[in-house]
């Protein structure tokens, strides 16, 4: 279903026929890519917690080993991402596709944000 009216008397002729199974912009296309994995795929928040919790793992060993607090920096962004992953969670039980979209943005920037950080410690350690 288009997010806009097709409607329109200055509208290319093959965009006015076009089926309502045809996605129309990256906002729709993003919609229906993270819907369809999280209603066709129940087990992706399960992989998702357990990826994060190696992330988080990885990073308090990091610590624990090189007796430096600098790769716990990332724990903030991690924290930020199993914010987000609750958040999924219980979009997926009802709310609206938007909210849900939302919510798994966020947690890939944190979480793409907390593993370059993870990088960048290495590197200033190494």
């Amino acid at each position: 279903m288009p997010l806009t009216s097709t409607k329109d008397e200055n509208e290319a002729p093959e965009l006015a026929a076009a089926s309502p199974r045809e996605v129309r912009g990256l906002t729709e296309l993003t919609e229906r890519i993270v819907i369809g994995a999280y209603r066709g795929h129940p087990w992706i928040p399960r992989a998702l917690t357990i990826t994060l919790g190696v992330l988080v793992a990885t990073c308090l060993v990091a610590g624990v080993v090189r007796l430096s607090p600098l790769p716990l920096i990332p724990l903030p962004f991690f924290a930020v991402s199993g914010y987000a992953l609750i958040r999924i969670k219980a979009a997926r039980s009802g709310e609206t596709n938007r909210v849900l979209v939302a919510w798994t943005g966020l947690f890939a920037a944190a979480t793409l944000a907390g593993f370059w950080l993870i990088s960048m410690a290495g590197r200033w350690l190494g």
